[in-house]
């Protein structure tokens, strides 16, 4: 009853009634059977209570949407029935904590799924079992999941035995029974069939855009991370805070954003790789230190994690709307932005920023989101030798002639940069404007004709690292994968790659062809070879998670080309491929309606 060999799950309940505990259980299961999955959490900002949801899509080829239509759901709560089942494909099954939701209610919904009640109390008791917490229903569920999908169960009950051997041999063996009761009651009562997905048997690593941003800040050379816990962007942190002290990686968690942004200017300045990450929010607070950055020509790196706003908004859901925050700033200044598209993508996005931020001297963005940075999705692997440390024009020590000249005005925009306290290079750096031995040309000398000469000449400095950045090749233009001669082509960028990517796959099977223009480096744009691509697309549709197609709107800024039709989702939700191909058709219908 599944297509395109895989399947789709889904587990839905409260906070607090274990359903990251159930995905993570399914998730490794699958990934260490060597099968990929592509992992949507739906939470909300509580600790307890409320209405979350995970959704997997599970299959043996790289999976690029959690989909829409679950097609094995487990509820654990009365309010899940009414928000899930009609959610589901028909002839799906649906298991459910039978001593919460009613049978009658339940079944009233729909007719056309099939429907498992377990009655975890009286199993538990049948089975002699004592000191069993009503939660650990989700265990069993876990079981009756993982069997009805055709998944390996031995699997989960190694990493049941692992999860919680520190409890003792007594708690492993409860959590492993209640499993394998959850697994026998599905084997002997459920007839639905499911694809039967097959990984190639090759342990895949589950993580998610957090944790890969985490591991390629480690990778980058990395040696300070401060930052000031704000949802969705608090996983880097816990991340690092597990793996850096063996990475030699002093990890600050500090009173605020101001602190942990400015702490990072002076980490760069004193020579250190540093970052912090931050949500939409808490970036509002770290311009003014970024704008410290460019001024001073510090490498400074800050991952910013979108979501739904403005103000404290909609903290733990979807949106793609910080390009003009991650453009904003007093003045002009030199920076870089770029926004991956997947985890995979993030690790490396992650150690080229700290390269990028070294090379050229500035602050450097990497733009995420709340569907990139939490969800959980496989990589088979990630190439740590791809991964290099580059830091450009700097030194330990200093061998110059002369008077050491650390904003020396030069034809690529970039200095000398110096490690401070170097014999011969003393300087003291400063946010105000001033010459190249860094003499503050901003108070009693401003406006007279030698300091506003000096203005001209470091500020045409500073931004020619700019122009620096894209007659190197260090930026790129956008990617434009599929058939260059389709009538139709998706410009997503960020996270929504994906999504673009399955709704082109859907549609192609409907007999349309799509291409997909993709951007990963948001400022600054190459503009000749931008628009030689722009140009080449017969009809270009945006696909973005904000209202006021941000992207669009960078792209008029820097190409003067303008895209007019815009496919967009701002409910909180991340796309689905499905979601895009409906609205691609409304799009179609638009136009008949008008041409007619």
């Amino acid at each position: 009853m599944s297509t395109n060999n895989r399947v789709i799950v889904r587990i839905a309940g409260a906070a607090g009634d274990g359903i990251a505990s159930t995905g993570e259980i399914l998730g490794k299961t699958c990934s260490r059977m060597g099968l990929h999955v592509m992992a949507y959490n739906s939470f909300q900002s509580a600790i307890r209570g409320g209405h979350v949801w995970l959704q997997m899509a599970i299959g043996p080829e790289k999976q690029l949407d959690h989909c829409d239509e679950p097609e094995i759901t487990i509820l654990f709560n009365k309010t899940c029935p009414e928000v899930h089942v009609p959610d589901m494909k028909a002839g799906g099954v649906v298991f459910y904590n039978s001593a919460v939701i009613k049978k009658e209610d339940i079944e009233s919904i729909r007719n056309d799924v099939h429907y498992y009640g377990l009655d975890f109390k009286a199993m538990i008791e049948e089975a002699g079992l004592q000191g069993v917490s009503p939660v650990m229903i989700n265990t069993m569920l876990s079981g009756a999941l993982i069997q009805t999908a055709g998944l390996n169960v031995d699997i989960p009950l190694e990493f049941i035995k692992h999860k919680f051997e520190k409890k003792g041999d007594q708690v492993v063996e409860l959590n492993q029974t209640i499993f394998s009761l959850g697994a026998k009651f599905a084997k002997e009562n459920v007839k639905e069939k499911f694809a039967q997905v097959k990984g190639d048997g090759k342990a895949k690593m589950f993580l998610t855009g957090n944790e890969a941003f985490g591991l390629g800040l480690a990778a980058g050379g990395l040696k300070l991370y401060s930052a000031y816990p704000m949802s969705p962007a608090t996983g880097v942190l816990h991340y690092l805070s597990l793996i850096g002290p063996k990475q030699k990686i002093l990890i600050k968690q500090v009173e605020d954003e101001l602190a942990a942004m400015n702490m990072v200017v002076g980490a760069g300045v004193a020579g250190i790789r540093a970052a912090t990450a931050t949500a939409s929010g808490g970036y509002c607070l770290m311009v003014e230190a970024m704008g410290l950055a460019a001024m001073t020509e510090t490498p400074a790196v800050c991952i910013v994690v979108s979501r739904g706003g403005p103000s404290t908004g909609v903290p733990t859901k979807q949106e793609q709307s910080d390009i003009p925050l991650a453009m904003a700033g007093n003045g002009d200044s030199p920076k870089f932005i770029v926004a991956p598209k997947d985890p995979e993508d993030a690790f490396y996005q992650a150690a080229r920023a700290l390269n990028m931020a070294d090379k050229y001297q500035c602050p450097v963005i990497i733009l995420s989101d709340f569907f990139l940075s939490e969800h959980f999705e496989t990589v088979d692997d990630l190439d740590f030798t791809k991964i290099e440390i580059e830091r450009g024009k700097f030194s330990k020590t200093w061998d110059g002639e002369g008077r050491y000249k650390r904003y020396e005005y030069t034809e690529d925009g970039i200095s000398h940069r110096v490690m401070p306290g170097a014999p011969g290079a003393q300087y003291v750096p400063c946010s105000d404007e001033h010459n190249e031995y860094c003499h503050v040309m901003s108070d009693v000398e401003a406006g007279l004709p030698h300091a506003r000469e000096a203005r001209v000449k470091m500020h045409a400095k500073r931004m020619r690292k700019v122009k620096t950045m894209v007659d190197t090749g260090d930026v790129n233009p956008p990617t434009l994968d599929g058939d260059a001669k389709a009538d139709i082509t998706f410009m997503t960028w960020g996270s929504s790659y994906g999504y673009a990517q399955e709704a082109i796959k859907i549609l192609k099977a409907e007999g349309t062809t799509v291409n997909h223009l993709h951007f990963t480096d948001i400022y600054p744009i190459p503009r000749e070879a931008t628009l030689k691509l722009l140009n080449n697309c017969k009809r270009i549709i945006s696909v973005e998670a904000n209202m006021c197609n941000t992207m669009c709107k960078q792209i008029l800024a820097e190409t003067a080309f303008e895209i007019t039709e815009h496919i967009n989702r701002w409910d909180g939700e991340p796309f689905t491929g499905q979601f895009i191909v409906n609205e691609f058709k409304q799009l179609a219908n638009n136009r008949e309606a008008v041409a007619a």
